[in-house]
């Protein structure tokens, strides 16, 4: 890790997620899982390299320092996980796990807590029902005249 910046405690990150709204508290959790998994994937390309490429021993203590710093770091990571639960249930909610929110790998069906939408076209909007751009009679190929409806 860089000597020129550290972390805030987890006692400073505690203070500081307090008044972060719901939504902002999943997004840090996600955004913390989604660099786990980076580290993850870098360390297991680090382990290869070590046990196939590397040809000194000095190379490969060099190699095994960064996979041990990439695991503090994920360490670190996942008290902040931690530390981010504890705030939604100290709010008196319930944590939800990221992954249940994704869809089912196999089924393409919403996670649990019905993301997904019941047309099954990702949308809420109920099946028949059209679009303000295509009520409006202005949308033509998607585009209006006040610019391009997605």
């Amino acid at each position: 890790m860089s000597s020129e910046a550290l972390p805030i405690s987890p006692a400073a990150f505690t203070e500081a997620i307090k008044e972060l709204p719901l939504a902002v508290v999943y997004a840090k959790a996600s955004e913390l899982q989604n660099s786990i998994a980076h580290l993850q994937r870098s360390n297991s390309e680090l382990k290869t390299f070590v046990a196939e490429s590397a040809d000194t021993l000095q190379e490969k203590q060099e190699l095994e320092n960064y996979i041990a710093e990439n695991e503090g770091v994920m360490g670190s990571m996942n008290e902040r996980i931690g530390l981010l639960k504890a705030e939604v249930e100290g709010r008196g909610q319930k944590w939800i796990e990221l992954d249940e929110l994704a869809p089912d790998a196999k089924t393409g069906s919403p996670g649990a807590n019905g993301a997904g939408a019941a047309n099954g076209h990702g949308s809420s909007a109920p099946q028949g029902s059209s679009s303000a751009a295509d009520r409006s009679g202005d949308a033509q190929d998607g585009e209006g005249e006040d610019g391009v409806y997605l």
